[in-house]
């Protein structure tokens, strides 16, 4: 400011004022300033940059550090992890060594599908809780009433714990009946005229009438029922599938038993007993059909007269048929050919290991067996159900086998009646000799008491950990050589859809117009088919095959992966950076693949990561169709077998669907973890 200048302001804002922070106000009119008045603040300070503390990174590190501090994705990642491991591991051959084919030892014989149904075993018996034990409710008392083991297993030890125990009277079959009757019932046929109610008969067998005498001696009664009468008889002889009436006979009043509980139980009986020899011999019919014949062979029982206006019934409390032959063998045989219960009549089989079952008693289809007035106990038994397949057990053995045991010096063994059989030494102190005892029946058919988890070849006794299938498979060796499969088929088809959706979705977002406009209708048209329609026209057409369900899984699988990558281009192709980068003179593919595409990539990984579990789902809700990886193994598969078994045993359908699950879950947070790690707008945050 000049003097003329200042000279033009009011007096008393003329001139300056310098004020000194260690001196007092002076005032300034241009004549006593000097530089000592002013002072630098920062005269003794130096200015230059700041060196940064931090290293430099890349993108993907810093989208690893951020899926780092997200602590659920990164146990998602790790639990998946787990599973492709196990996935690749436990399938192979060797790894869990409890198989279920018996190995190379000529002695054995190959038992398909004999490791079924055993429950998970992780821990000893007596924890209670996937311990390999079964609790079966209302289960046949397992002692007989001397005392006798008569469980499911061969030995007692197979018995963890039993309920309690309640009695009482059944008109069913059942294993733990004793005593009762068989009722014998037919109702009214105005077509039956003299052809019999029905009838029952044993096994065949031969009779020397030539030189021993038979006996058939029956108990039978007959119930004053309302709306049945009482049937006429006649002994019976059946051979060459004709039947042979004997005599006629007919029941009288009495009294058959009574029950426990003083309840009578009156029907009228009578028990009668017949010279079998005599009655063949002197059959006109029989010596027609077999003149001079000092042998005949077939079966011996009772037919019951039909009545053309009533409902018959009668009841059978035994039937035994014996021989004055002292031959031993030819007498056992003889004297099985009886029943004393209804137990022993109603629901045995006509066979035993291919052999006839000499105490069973046949009827016509047009008879109603049933037993009646049987008493039962009943309990709930818990079973050791690894001692029940693993433990002793009975089966059949050929000659050849018993023989390779004699020559090898562990088992001494005269056959005879009775075969006589004992252990040698050697065999004694063999923990490799798995067989407790050799019985020779009847028929000369030999059966052995074994030690199964040696006969099948186990260094020590098998634990299941997910316990086994109803085909005897290892289901935890089942379960992740499945998961590999499914993986696999998740992997391949989840590469294939992305690539397919992000090059098409690229191609029709950043060009737009018109060819976004041809592309979206045919992906329209495309997705407007139903896929299960283009599945089974696939497996009709070309086969039922992993190749075949992988290609019906890519041909509309990508659209909802272009879709995504459509809607992301459109999002950023119009952002500030790709404007310059084209100005720059950067071309479709540049722009696309530099610029936009990293920007809208996490988005993309996240919807592609769950494509994975998606593929998996897809794959087991096709197999419930029967349209899946049939004769593959994958946890579609597995979920598709085990579906009806879901009540008698759970944990068979719980451990795929578990493991599903936690693909599910683990891909979910995984996937969410991907999509913030590399999002680039969070670049350098926490």
């Amino acid at each position: 400011m000049n003097d003329q200048d200042n000279n033009l302001l009011p007096e008393e804002e003329q001139g300056f004022k310098l004020v000194d922070a260690f001196t007092e106000a002076k005032s300034f009119d241009g004549q006593d300033v000097s530089s000592d008045d002013f002072k630098f603040v920062q005269q003794d300070k130096s200015i230059h940059d700041v060196k940064f503390n931090t290293k430099p990174t890349t993108f993907f590190r810093d989208a690893m550090r951020r899926f780092a501090k997200n602590k659920s994705s990164v146990v998602g990642g790790i639990i998946l992890g787990i599973l492709f491991l196990l996935a690749i591991i436990l399938p192979i051959d060797g790894v869990i060594p409890f198989n279920t084919t018996i190995g190379g030892n000529s002695d054995k014989v190959n038992i398909l599908n004999y490791e079924t149904n055993l429950p998970p075993k992780i821990f000893d018996i007596g924890t209670g809780f996937l311990d390999g034990t079964l609790e079966m409710k209302n289960q046949p008392y397992p002692l007989d009433s001397e005392g006798n083991y008569i469980g499911l297993g061969a030995s007692a030890d197979c018995v963890v714990s039993i309920g309690d125990v309640y009695t009482g009277y059944s008109n069913s079959y059942s294993s733990d009946g004793e005593g009762g009757y068989a009722t014998v019932t037919r109702n009214v046929d105005s077509s039956a005229e003299n052809t019999g109610i029905g009838w029952m008969y044993s096994a065949s067998y031969e009779y020397d009438i030539s030189q021993y005498n038979y006996t058939l001696s029956f108990t039978l009664g007959w119930a004053n029922a309302e709306g049945y009468v009482q049937p006429e008889f006649d002994v019976l002889f059946f051979a060459n599938n004709k039947y042979y009436p004997l005599t006629d006979y007919s029941l009288e009043y009495g009294e058959i038993g009574q029950k426990e509980d003083n309840e009578a139980t009156v029907y009228p009986y009578k028990t009668q007993e017949v010279n079998l020899t005599t009655l063949l011999k002197n059959n006109e019919a029989i010596q027609t059909d077999f003149p001079d014949a000092t042998t005949l062979t077939g079966s011996v029982g009772l037919i019951f007269k039909a009545d053309t206006n009533n409902k018959t019934a009668i009841y059978v409390h035994d039937v035994t048929l014996s021989s004055d032959n002292e031959n031993s063998r030819e007498k056992a045989q003889l004297a099985n050919r009886s029943f004393d219960d209804a137990n022993e009549l109603v629901g045995q089989p006509l066979t035993i290991n291919n052999q006839p079952n000499t105490r069973y008693w046949a009827n016509n289809s047009s008879t109603q067996f049933n037993p009646t007035d049987a008493l039962t106990s009943r309990c709930d038994i818990v079973y050791d159900m690894y001692e029940v397949k693993y433990g002793l057990n009975t089966i059949t053995i050929a000659q050849s086998v018993l023989d390779n045991w004699v020559s090898q010096g562990l088992v001494e063994y005269t056959d005879g009646n009775p075969a006589s059989y004992k252990k040698t030494e050697l065999g004694a102190n063999n923990n490799d000799v798995y067989v407790e005892s050799i019985v020779q029946d009847n028929g000369g058919t030999l059966r052995a008491n074994v030690i199964m988890w040696k006969y099948l070849g186990y260094d020590h006794m098998p634990k299941h950990i997910f316990g086994t299938d109803s085909k005897g498979r290892d289901l935890l060796k089942y379960v992740f050589s499945g998961l590999r499969t499914s993986l696999l088929l998740g992997i391949i088809v989840a590469a294939i859809n992305i690539f397919i959706g992000v090059v098409w979705g690229s191609i029709s977002g950043y060009f737009g117009g018109k060819v976004d406009l041809i592309m979206e209708r045919f992906v329209d048209i495309l997705s407007g088919i139903p896929w299960i329609v283009l599945m089974t026209v696939l497996i009709i057409k070309m086969g039922q095959s992993f190749f075949v369900f992988s290609l019906a899984l890519c041909l509309t699988g990508w659209i909802g992966t272009e879709a995504v990558t459509r809607s992301q281009f459109y999002r950023y192709k119009g952002r500030e950076y790709v404007l310059a980068s084209r100005t720059l003179g950067a071309r479709a593919p540049r722009l696309i693949f530099r610029h936009i595409l990293p920007n809208a990539i996490g988005t993309i990984v996240t919807n592609s990561i769950l494509m994975v579990p998606s593929v998996i789902f897809n794959e087991a809700t096709i197999s419930y169709l029967g349209l899946g990886l049939q004769g593959l193994d994958s946890l579609g598969v597995i979920l598709s077998d085990n579906q009806n078994l879901l009540n008698q045993y759970p944990y068979q359908l719980i451990v795929p669907a578990v493991i599903i699950s936690l693909l599910m879950i683990c891909f979910n947070l995984f996937g969410n973890g991907l999509r913030d790690a590399f999002n680039p707008s969070l670049k350098g945050s926490d």
